[in-house]
Formats: structure tokens, sequence, C-alpha cells
């Protein structure tokens, strides 16, 4: 999402930089030559990180930094500090571990002052998560969710769902469950999704689940599949770089996750005219109660996630009603362009259209998860 976005905001006037705090390898081949992309190669205990930042900023004549999700915040802080004239706005997308804020980073972030700065979510529920656990105020938080381009993500064809499901050699009666995980994490809880599937996929030979994506579970994922006699039934496709190619051989959409900002799988899945099933977790309850309420369950309950996903299998007209629906969701609150604009319009009042702006992104990764650290703008 942060690669697409600094190269739709390239062009804008603006000289828009990413920030690898720790590792640039995610950017590698993701962005075009003319954007930035830098690394500060941080050790995982860099003390003196935010100094090494701070003289970043200063020699790019940076303008905004926003810092992108927790991760990089205290970093971000310190090293705007000594830097008067540049602008700090700190993004929430969720926390990695799905849990709340512990006890010492709502210390910090109190020592720090970070509730008094301006900050971006992509849904209200992460919103929410700040004003109540870090007591930001919610005048200052400015909730842009992420978009989809509707064009890459199309609705599925009967051409598209053919290709999709030779890729994977599935055949026309397969009743195929997906999901769609960078990284292949707890918080994700694949292993919910699995349980939920192993509860119904003896008494339906035709079911398949297809998992997207890779990462430091995946050993674990493999095991858990092995133990319930399940080889021959689930698909496990590594990284796929064109994820809009794979996601037409679905029937059903599954986010079984623990915890969310705003899943970009889910949104690419119902521009893709997907019916989905998901945890109630994020701004999900608000996306489709209207939808399929049913299709909400609440997270870590494999026998009620089980029950929603068979229950679309066994419907083929529920799931194409769905499906119509979630586009036009897409299409009416979560597009690409209007996103785009709106992190720009952003930048403009803190800056000023008319000003030349430099913007800097900045990315830090653990060894678990990559996660968007900095962007500036």
């Amino acid at each position: 999402m942060l690669c697409r976005l600094v190269e739709a905001l390239d062009g804008d006037g603006a000289d828009h930089h990413i920030c690898s705090l720790r590792d640039p390898r995610p950017f590698e081949g993701t962005l075009g030559e003319n954007l930035s992309v830098f690394s500060l190669s941080a050790g995982d205990r860099d003390r003196f990180l935010y100094r090494k930042l701070s003289d970043a900023i200063r020699q790019r004549h940076i303008d905004i930094v926003h810092a992108r999700n927790w991760g990089t915040w205290t970093d971000a802080a310190l090293a705007c500090r000594s830097l008067p004239n540049v602008q700090l706005i700190l993004g929430f997308h969720g926390l990695q571990n799905g849990q709340a804020f512990s006890t010492l980073q709502r210390i910090r972030a109190k020592l720090l002052g970070l509730s008094s700065l301006p900050a971006t979510t992509v849904s209200n529920a992460a919103r929410n998560v700040l004003t109540e656990s870090l007591g930001f105020d919610s005048a200052k938080i400015n909730v842009i969710p992420n978009g989809v381009d509707g064009t890459r993500f199309a609705p599925r064809t009967a051409e598209s769902w053919r290709a999709a499901r030779t890729r994977f050699n599935l055949s026309g009666t397969d009743l195929v469950i997906g999901s769609v995980a960078n990284f292949f994490e707890r918080v994700k809880g694949l292993d919910i999704l699995i349980n939920a599937f192993a509860e119904f996929a003896a008494s339906n030979p035709d079911a398949r689940l297809v998992l997207v994506g890779y990462g430091p579970l995946e050993s674990e994922i493999r095991s858990q599949i092995d133990r319930l006699n399940l080889t021959e039934r689930v698909m496990l496709t590594g990284r796929v770089e064109r994820v809009e190619e794979v996601l037409p051989a679905f029937d059903v959409f599954v986010c079984s996750s623990r915890s969310e900002g705003l899943s970009n799988a889910v949104l690419e899945a119902m521009a893709t005219g997907l019916a989905c099933v998901v945890t109630d977790v994020s701004d999900h309850r608000e996306m489709f109660e209207r939808i399929d309420p049913e299709s909400i369950v609440p997270p870590e309950d494999a026998k009620r996630l089980a029950a929603a996903i068979l229950r679309l299998l066994n419907k083929p007209g529920q799931r194409n009603d769905n499906g119509v629906a979630s586009r036009l969701l897409v299409e009416r609150k979560f597009d690409f362009a209007t996103c785009t604009n709106t992190y720009k319009a952003l930048y403009d009042q803190l800056l000023g259209a008319d000003d030349h702006r430099q913007s800097l992104a900045l990315h830090r990764d653990h060894l678990s998860t990559p996660t968007n650290a900095t962007a500036r703008s």
C-alpha cells in the first residue's frame, strides 16, 4: 500500500522518499526509478537510530515525516525534536501482535507526547484504539481507509476464472476457499482457518483451501495441515506478485485475522467480486453488516467460521449477491484514487499546496514482520 501510494503521489509537486529503518529488501523491484528508497541499516537495538534518522531528514530537506505504524514512532518523534520546521504525522495501521498497547508502550507514548500529534488511521476501529488506549484527540485523527485499484482488481470473468483455476490445477467443480496473507503470522489466524476447514472437509470432498503468501509460521502451518490429514486438500502457493491473477479462482474469500487495521487483501477480494467471510475485527462489521451479517464471525472461533464458509459454499446465489454488493461498496468507499487524493489534501493542508515539498517514507523491518514506518511528504 505504501509503495502504491508513493507512486501515485509522484509528480504532485513534492519529492517523496521511503526510508527503511532496517532492511530495504521488501521494496526491491516495487517502485519506479524516479522514487527514492534508502536504508539506515539499523540493528535491532540501535539506541541512536533517531540520530541517523534526524541526519537523513536534514540532509534531504524533508518537510513532513509520516511515521507509519508504532514501530517507527519513537525514533521519528526523537528525530524530529531537533528539527523545528519538520512536521510529524503518526500513522496507525494496527498492532502486529493483535493485542492492545502494553503498559510500557503507553508510558513511552506519554513521555514523548505522542497524543498531541496529528495522526492517520486506516479504519474507525484503529482511531478508537488511539483515543481509548493512548488518549489521542479524535479531532486530530484523519481516518483514511486503504484504497483499491478497481481496474487492476476487476470483477472476475469466465476467462480469468479458468486461467486462475488452471494455474493451480483446480477443476471447475472444486469449491475453493481462499485466503491471502502476505506474511504468515499468528495475527492472521490461519491456524483457525485450517481448523475450520477440517470441520467440513471430510463431508465435502470437492472443497479445497488455498493459502496465498509465506512467512515465519509456514512450517508450523504445514505441520498442522499434515497432522489433520489435509495435505491433498490444502494448497500453499508461496509468494504471489500479482494477486489479481489468483483471486478469480476462489469461490469464497476468508479473512480469519485475530486483529486488523484495514485488510488490503479483503478489499482486493471485494473488488474482484468475491463473497467474503470475515472475523469481527477492524471495521468489518460496519462494512459487511448490510451485505451479509452471517458472514461476520468472532475471531478464534473455528466452528462458527466453518459454518459461515459452508453456508456460502452451499448457496451459489448468495455468493453471487454478496460479491456484487462487495464490489459496489469498494467502488463507493474504498477507491484508490480517493485514498490518494485524501493523503495529498492532508499534506497540502499542512504545508500549503504551492510549496515545493519533500516527502520521506520510513519502513521498519522486524524479523517476523516488515512494517511501514515513516512516510514523509
